[in-house]
């Protein structure tokens, strides 16, 4: 995958991260709100961290924004878009609709 590509899955990740992180922010009420800090995404994300934010995210939310920051170190690793299992190219397709797969179609399931 050329830089340029990588390029726009990264900013993809990023705004799917923002996005995910804006709806919880959105959710919760303005008195238990961590979210009301000033700063950039990465001050956003150490506020996510926090125990008390994690209590209130559904289990799924929690692993899609893990499976994005996993993303995002494997485009800083040079890795990404490589299958976990095989180490083949995952589709582009499958890329598009989840930027933060880890696996080929062939190996999707495997755990």
């Amino acid at each position: 995958m050329n830089q340029t590509r990588m390029d726009y899955f990264r900013k993809k990740l990023i705004r799917m991260e923002d996005e995910m992180l804006e709806n919880i922010k959105s959710e919760t009420s303005e008195e238990e709100n961590p979210f009301e800090i000033d700063g950039d995404l990465v001050d956003r994300a150490e506020a996510f961290s926090s125990a008390t934010v994690s209590e209130g995210l559904s289990s799924s939310q929690k692993k899609i924004i893990e499976d994005i920051r996993r993303a995002i170190q494997r485009i800083k690793d040079n890795n990404y878009g490589k299958c976990t299992v095989c180490g083949d190219s995952i589709e582009e397709e499958r890329l598009e609709i989840i930027p933060y797969a880890d696996k080929c179609k062939r190996h999707m399931n495997a755990r």
